[in-house]
């Protein structure tokens, strides 16, 4: 049996409702955004919800393309009618889910993100920063939303996450990272207050005290996963040493990633972070030159080099990154240069702009941002081993989340779950990631216990 509803479309009694936006909302966001009443009648007729990613291309929230048809009337009595397309993010609705993956402190950071940091990072920066417009973010009487620009409508594209990033796309990103993180350095130059009030807002949701045991037992899961993979893949033998470095890191991965992420950075090197720079939160133009960062839950403070990393053990290939760490880290220490030339030009003080410009050059030489991102490459490790298989996964062979509980991964019913869904593709990476912290003296460092 089907229900017709008010938006002008049917579904399924049994599917969940909570994917229906109503008309009201729509006008109302419409009317958010007016300047100076524009409308002296607004009407929408119809209101189509779909979905706003692609199977397996999204796991912490609900994400809606919400198109409505509109009739408008100005104050100069002239009709207009129009379309518009919006992305809805709404909360996951499976309580046990939520509660298990944190959904709610994700959505509530991201909340957090659009309405007041990003806001505050965009009034001292002389450029756009890399997001979607936001319309608006907060609650209804449905719950937690956010509703964004629907990007498609300018060109903008996902890349399908199984094919990764080519060396042009790499290159559109490190711009834009260095451009946001430029901002975090500047405004923490100029007004102190403003960006510690800032990052006072920024809430770490992974590795935290209330988060430790959860993501402990994924990461665990996900430790075993790889080893699995690197055990399956070792038919010459030449993962042996791999393995067995790997092995070590049982029971210390959790607290290697979160003193990587929370401890030892340099306060001066700490900015305001994306925190989740894989494939799938990124969009890019149709000629890869620009691109807009996406899905800010884990939005936090920490070292810029981590941003790069988690890009490109979750998003790029190994030929990629042999032949072109070098020039992207290159590229992003020219943009960040570039990027606090601007905003440091608006000084009255000729002098004191070029002093500043040559402390940041200095503090962010390539051999010191080189430095630092040797020093984080267990992050790399850490952050691949937990998003390759999400990363590789098949769109007909995606898991079931809302049937995951805490007790799969203490009892490794989920890894087992996973370990026959992955593709040859995650084999493939898994393998050339473990072979390539080896080779670089990653696996030998942390199977030593050095100091990260």
């Amino acid at each position: 049996m089907k229900q017709e509803l008010a938006v002008g479309m049917f579904v399924e009694e049994e599917r969940d409702v909570y994917m229906i936006e109503r008309k009201d909302t729509i006008i109302d966001i419409i009317r958010m955004q007016q300047q100076n009443s524009r409308w002296q009648t607004l009407t929408v007729d119809l209101v189509n919800c779909g979905p706003g990613s692609r199977e397996g291309d999204n796991y912490m929230s609900i994400i809606k393309r919400v198109v409505a048809n509109c009739r408008a009337k100005s104050f100069d009595g002239r009709n207009h009618v129009f379309k518009i397309s919006l992305i809805f993010k709404r909360q996951i609705t499976n309580p046990n889910r939520r509660r298990l993956f944190r959904c709610d402190a994700a959505f509530e950071n991201e909340i957090t993100a659009y309405a007041s940091i990003i806001p505050i990072l965009q009034r001292i920066s002389p450029y756009d920063l890399p997001y979607p417009k936001c319309l608006t973010a907060g609650s209804d009487d449905n719950g937690d939303r956010i509703v964004l620009e629907d990007l498609t409508t300018s060109g903008y594209a996902m890349v399908d996450r199984r094919v990764g990033l080519s060396y042009d796309h790499c290159m559109a990103v490190m711009k834009e990272l260095a451009k946001l993180h430029a901002v975090s350095l500047a405004l923490k130059h100029a007004q102190p207050i403003e960006y510690a009030d800032a990052c006072a807002k920024v809430r770490e949701i992974v590795y935290c005290p209330e988060a430790a045991d959860f993501y402990t037992h994924s990461l665990e899961s996900s430790l075993r996963g790889a080893l699995d993979s690197l055990r399956y893949s070792n038919g010459k033998g030449d993962l042996d040493e791999p393995i067995r470095a790997i092995e070590g890191l049982t029971g210390r991965l959790y607290r290697i990633m979160s003193e990587l992420v929370c401890d030892g950075v340099d306060d001066a090197w700490r900015v305001i972070c994306h925190g989740d720079t894989w494939v799938n939160n990124l969009m890019f133009s149709a000629d890869c030159r620009h691109v807009k960062l996406i899905d800010l839950q884990t939005m936090r403070c920490t070292t810029p080099v981590l941003d790069i990393l988690h890009l490109l053990y979750t998003s790029t290939e190994l030929t990629l990154r042999q032949q072109h760490v070098t020039d992207l880290l290159l590229q992003y220490r020219q943009t960040l240069l570039d990027a606090l030339e601007e905003h440091f030009c608006s000084y009255d003080d000729p002098a004191t702009a070029a002093t500043l410009l040559h402390h940041f050059a200095d503090l962010f030489s390539y051999q010191r941002l080189r430095a630092e991102y040797d020093r984080c490459l267990p992050y790399g490790l850490g952050i691949a081993m937990w998003l390759l298989p999400a990363v590789t996964f098949n769109p007909d062979q995606i898991p079931d989340l809302d049937a995951v509980t805490i007790n799969d991964f203490k009892t490794k019913n989920h890894e087992k779950k996973i370990a026959q869904m992955v593709s040859v593709d995650y084999h493939t990476r898994m393998r050339d990631i473990a072979l390539e912290m080896h080779d670089q003296g990653v696996l030998q460092r942390l199977k030593s216990g050095e100091r990260i």
